[in-house]
């Protein structure tokens, strides 16, 4: 087969499918190029897995020999080789039959699918053979469903170590033969363990309920430990928002104050000749004389608030400490001003 004519097949391929090029010659030249370079490539493969293949297949002989011997760890370790030079049905049958000789028979189950599979595409001739050891094994697999009573609603469920999303939570979950450990987590942070035992051949429906003495913790309760780690989740007194609300009206209504001031100079400015400024300008220069005054006044006052309300919050006791001891604050702010002065006088006990 002449490159150029993989380049033709490969363009009727692809117009087929529905796909025009504006350019046929150059896109006829690009997929001769692509077959020129697969060719190659797979000669350079020919030639370099030679080897590999007849390394796999005296391993996968010697697979079988230990298989009749009943070494079936050393069968699959033999056979694990094999699967990483080339994979064939055959090769998933074996190791399917490996696992199921060693207990791992939900490993098994799904080589043996994926075998018969590919067998069924290849029309393989132990195609019968691998449906029949599918078919045995998939009546002594165990099965598990796994349910949440209402008191556990919203719990994560994990199965030896794998979390159950809600596509897991009950429906049939196939698994080994022995022990599992299915561990609960609630939402409020607790978590519990149940053992259960499956056996070859059976079904078993587990519903989940916390086990005796098994107490939860109110969603809006906060244990000691987080308490104690992170003290900033418990309640401040009241008087430290009232304060700190205060600051914070303060330095809103300074800010407006002297941008009220500010423009009041800049009209003064455009209007008055010096000294001398018209009638129409009287409240003008009123205004920004009385915000001149309480511009300070009031962001002194929210400078202030906000920091004792800062000292308040940070040094105020934890709720479990407060129970004990009461903390007390008295804060008293005075405003005072005249045509020479203008300050805050603030006192507080803590």
């Amino acid at each position: 087969m002449s490159l150029t004519f993989v380049g033709e097949w490969y363009l009727l391929r692809l117009r087929s499918f529905g796909l025009s090029f504006s350019s046929a010659r150059a896109f006829r030249a690009s997929a001769v190029m692509c077959a020129a370079i697969i060719i190659a490539m797979a000669g350079d493969a020919r030639a370099q897995s030679a080897s590999d293949l007849e390394r796999g297949r005296s391993l996968f002989r010697q697979a079988l020999s230990m298989e009749v011997a009943g070494d079936w760890t050393g069968a699959l370790s033999r056979l694990e080789d094999v699967a990483r030079i080339k994979t064939t049905p055959q090769v998933r049958f074996h190791l399917a039959r490996c696992k199921e000789h060693l207990g791992r028979l939900t490993e098994a189950l799904g080589d043996y699918r994926l075998a018969e599979y590919e067998a069924t595409q290849l029309n393989a001739a132990e195609l019968a053979e691998m449906t029949l050891a599918r078919q045995g094994l998939e009546v002594r697999v165990p099965k598990i469903t796994v349910t949440l009573s209402p008191s556990l609603a919203n719990s994560t469920v994990e199965l030896d170590g794998i979390v159950l999303g809600m596509s897991g939570l009950g429906n049939v979950i196939p698994v080994n033969p022995g022990e599992h450990q299915l561990v609960v987590h609630t939402r409020d942070g607790q978590s519990f363990v149940r053992v259960v035992r499956a056996t070859e051949g059976t079904m078993e429906r587990i519903q989940l309920e916390p086990p005796p003495g098994f107490v939860r913790t109110p969603p809006n309760s906060t244990s000691p430990s987080r308490h104690e780690a992170n003290d900033f989740t418990s309640p401040r007194p009241a008087w430290v928002w009232v304060v700190g609300g205060i600051g914070v009206a303060g330095i809103v209504t300074g800010s407006v104050l002297w941008y009220v001031r500010e423009r009041a100079i800049d009209d003064l400015n455009n209007g008055c000749q010096g000294s001398v400024c018209p009638t129409s300008l009287k409240s003008t220069q009123t205004r920004g004389e009385q915000a001149s005054v309480a511009a300070p006044i009031a962001l002194g006052v929210g400078v202030l608030g906000v920091g004792i309300a800062t000292y308040g919050f940070l040094s105020s006791p934890s709720k479990s400490t407060s129970t004990a001891t009461k903390s007390r604050a008295t804060v008293n702010v005075s405003v005072g001003y005249n045509s020479n002065y203008a300050g805050v006088n603030v006192a507080g006990a803590f």
